[in-house]
């Protein structure tokens, strides 16, 4: 452990005064801090001992226990984003280059080889000396090509004798927030010419029988093989290839094959390259975007039946505003259009400094302005999970535009006996959130570098697997990639969304039920571990007009394990809304 002060580990430094039964816990607190930077895997017990360290301060003890570990947590967080990025972007090479049969290469922008597949290790120019075969001046080229708006750039190649014998093929690679540009370049293209075929007989109006004999050259036989194995003559065969020739510019054959495996390394290149870039799920998503009054960009989605009823769906911080494409379907053809913003802070929306109650009336705001943008007058108002507080607020502050209200997964009711029946980490992020808030966005921060090292999919496996339902249901790899979609675009930011968050799914939004004149509803699951059954029960029976329905096999995300069923509350409310409107 660096700069690691044993005074500091057994509590006895003299710049501070002593922490009482704190003391026990902050040695272990720090070890796992700096642990947690290489067995990301420990988080969990992080938020444990961190647990525990806070419970174990006064109020008044919070400030100068933060000072005794703040150097070292900072530190550790330091060294844990660091490897997380290394270690992602490791992976995403891997798959990348493995891709390729041909030899295969991940270059910076000085053309250092950062990573080799299989086919390159075997390439006896791949050893660090690259120069051996590629001009540095074409190399160059084709990089400023690139950064001229090039999808790609082709580097000719040439046998000792000056001759033109292929061309290397050279892409941009997206990376990660902050990374180094990083560049795919791909030796011998030529080999996957055939598999593009079809998109060279449509690039060059190519005949049938044009397709065949091309498809033929390609794979390496003589115009008389060609003749033969079609049953036509040779003077056919060799005028479909001078026809080729005309049609490809080509000057002569060997120019015409090189020509083809340019044209076809470089769309490959291009669509490996695009992946490559890809976060998964969330690149099958469409965000739109609007300005607010104050100049913010609000972005959101807007999928479902164009024509049906609108619902305002506000995201929660697990799921974003991204569901399983089956669920967008079934949504669609239950005649539901949802509008989904992007809260502020989160994914592509601008944040705005506000936090606490200013924060929940402002999204609100935005919410309207949005709806107003859309000219859709009316919405059920779906609050998911820890949003459930925003959707009461919504339906308060303006029920001239919600028809009813159905939170899932969170009552939008909070004290400490919830938060005590809460699984970890919710239970410590809420309690740390109640003693300093300063302190847990420490906490967040990790928890994003956690996610940005081991990927959204283990730590929601790893949040939920004491409910069996939604243990058994993030094992559907559609949803649990649309969840972990959702938490990348959460913390596309970093944590400060996270921790401002934290007001909203702890505040206790029970004297505002009071003034929501609309149809209510709290759906959960019987089996939720994050917000459990028996004191949603008890939070919930002062507001006899917020009514609780319990869905059994349901854990936290029974909205993914249940959509049918909550699709039939939906039109329920929907009808109950509206005929109480008419009235």
């Amino acid at each position: 452990m660096s700069d690691f002060d044993s005074k500091e580990a057994d509590g006895s430094d003299s710049g501070g005064p002593e922490i009482g039964g704190a003391n026990a816990a902050l040695p272990q607190l720090i070890d796992l801090t700096y642990s947690a930077t290489t067995d990301p895997s420990r988080y969990d017990d992080l938020v444990l001992v961190w647990e525990r360290y806070m419970e174990q301060l006064d109020p008044g003890e919070v400030e100068d226990a933060q000072k005794r570990h703040l150097r070292h947590f900072n530190q550790a967080l330091e060294i844990f984003e660091k490897i997380g990025r290394s270690k992602s972007q490791k992976d995403q090479e891997e798959v990348v280059t493995n891709l390729f049969t041909a030899p295969a290469y991940i270059v910076d922008r000085d053309l250092n080889i950062l990573h080799v597949n299989d086919a390159a290790q075997s390439d006896r120019f791949h050893a660090g000396r690259l120069e051996d075969r590629l001009d540095n001046d074409l190399m160059q080229a084709a990089l400023r090509d690139i950064e001229g708006g090039a999808p790609a750039g082709l580097i000719p190649l040439h046998d000792p004798a000056g001759q033109l014998i292929d061309c290397a093929v050279i892409s941009e690679i997206q990376g990660q927030h902050g990374a180094a540009q990083r560049y795919l370049l791909v030796l011998d293209g030529d080999r996957g010419a055939v598999a593009h075929l079809p998109v060279l007989a449509e690039k060059f109006s190519l005949s049938a029988a044009e397709s065949e004999v091309l498809e033929a050259l390609l794979r390496g036989q003589t115009a008389a093989e060609i003749s033969e194995n079609r049953g036509v003559g040779l003077a056919t065969t060799r005028t479909q290839v001078r026809q080729l020739l005309e049609k490809t510019g080509s000057a002569n054959l060997s120019d015409m094959i090189r020509r083809m495996g340019q044209i076809t390394a470089q769309l490959a290149s291009v669509e490996i390259a695009r992946k490559a870039g890809r976060r998964g799920q969330e690149d099958r998503v469409d965000y739109d975007r609007i300005l607010t009054s104050d100049g913010r960009l609000l972005a959101y989605r807007d999928f479902g039946d164009p024509r049906g009823r609108p619902v305002l769906f506000i995201h929660n911080m697990m799921g974003g505003a991204i569901w399983p494409e089956r669920m967008e379907r079934l949504a669609r053809a239950r005649n539901w259009r949802i509008i989904a913003p992007s809260r502020p802070g989160f994914g592509l929306s601008d944040s705005f400094p506000a936090r606490d109650m200013d924060l929940v009336r402002q999204t609100c705001l935005d919410m309207r302005a949005l709806l107003d943008y859309l000219m859709i007058d009316r919405v059920l108002v779906v609050g998911m999970m820890s949003s459930a507080g925003l959707g009461i607020r919504f339906a308060k502050d303006h029920g001239d535009r919600s028809v009813a209200l159905l939170n899932i997964g969170h009552g939008g009711l909070m004290d400490d006996q919830m938060i005590a029946a809460m699984d970890n980490p919710a239970r410590a992020m809420a309690k740390t959130y109640r003693k300093s808030p300063t302190a847990l966005r420490f906490l967040i921060r990790v928890a994003v570098a956690s996610v940005d090292l081991l990927g959204p999919q283990q730590m929601l496996r790893s949040n939920f697997q004491s409910s069996g339902p939604d243990a058994r249901l993030l094992a559907e790899t559609d949803v649990v990639d649309a969840i972990g979609a959702g938490l990348q675009h959460a913390i596309a930011q970093g944590g400060e969304a996270f921790s401002r968050d934290g007001f909203v799914a702890l505040h206790d939004f029970g004297p505002d039920i009071a003034g929501v004149a609309c149809p209510a509803l709290c759906l959960l699951g019987r089996q939720d571990r994050m917000y459990p059954m028996d004191q949603a029960e008890r939070l919930v029976a002062p507001w006899p007009h917020y009514q609780l329905e319990l869905f059994d096999e349901a854990g936290q995300f029974v909205f993914y394990s249940h959509p049918e069923a909550s699709f039939d509350l939906m039109d329920r409310l929907w009808r109950q809304g509206t005929a109480e409107f008419l009235k």
